[in-house]
């Protein structure tokens, strides 16, 4: 019979390993679940349940809200379900329903009036179930669940890339046109954080503020007469992400 427990930062490496096993077409590290538990704001561990057999984990549901930040975004309404994985044994064997059903029941007890599965935007693991990703789909949408839109993930190949002629040609026109392109300094981090929360919201401003957590930003900036008209984030939550971008109207 499976242990249920508080995810704690030893599980850490452990749930990682799970967490890859049940999802075969996305990769996530022990950075992905510490960014996305330990290190939001907004995290609770009592919302935290991992189903344990033999010492290692079978099953994790973790519980999300917006409690504390974004502050513009802070809700008593709504929830998350930040991550949900179980190999599918331990799901035929019913430790799905139980993680599940606590996690609802603790929140629903919390006040909370639904709840959206992983899109916790900016400390996600991944900002929705890939699609390929079915035996999780099906469990969700046997527990009632609804789909509120389809995701995936689009990969490119950077082994022998070369900027297409088309995109010099438009970075051309678009400096002839009075445009510039650079990589920002980290003392601008305050500064074009403001402007992004003005244009863009908290979620775009939060993963702006991450970029710069590099030693040279992962960030491009786009200037017009010194002033910014658009950005594009790289590697702020996830090495291997790119975005979110932002262009103003």
């Amino acid at each position: 019979m499976s242990e249920v427990v508080q995810l704690t930062e030893d599980l850490i490496p452990r749930v990682t390993r799970l967490v890859n096993s049940v999802y075969l077409y996305d990769s996530i590290n022990d950075w992905s679940i510490v960014r996305s538990s330990f290190l939001d704001p907004n995290f609770d561990p009592a919302l935290t349940y991992v189903g344990i057999e033999d010492g290692v984990p079978r099953g994790v549901v973790v519980g999300a809200a917006r409690t504390k930040e974004p502050k513009e975004l802070v809700s008593a309404e709504h929830s998350w379900l930040k991550m949900i994985a179980v190999t599918p044994d331990f799901l035929e064997r019913g430790l799905g329903d139980e993680l599940l059903d606590k996690a609802e029941a603790s929140l629903r007890d919390m006040g909370f009036k639904d709840i959206r599965a992983t899109d916790f935007a900016g400390w996600q693991i991944f900002p929705g179930i890939n699609v390929k990703s079915e035996v999780m789909l099906q469990f969700l949408l046997r527990k009632g669940y609804k789909k509120a839109s389809e995701t995936a993930n689009y990969t490119v190949d950077l082994g022998g890339f070369r900027i297409p002629r088309m995109a010099r040609d438009i970075e051309q026109a678009l400096r002839e046109n009075g445009l510039s392109f650079r990589i920002p300094n980290t003392e601008e981090k305050e500064k074009i954080a403001a402007w992004v929360i003005e244009n863009f919201g908290p979620i775009y401003s939060y993963e702006v503020t991450m970029a710069f957590r590099h030693i040279v930003p992962g960030m491009i900036l786009a200037e017009k007469e010194n002033d910014s008209v658009g950005f594009c984030t790289m590697s702020a939550l996830e090495l291997d992400w790119l975005g979110p971008l932002g262009v103003i109207d």
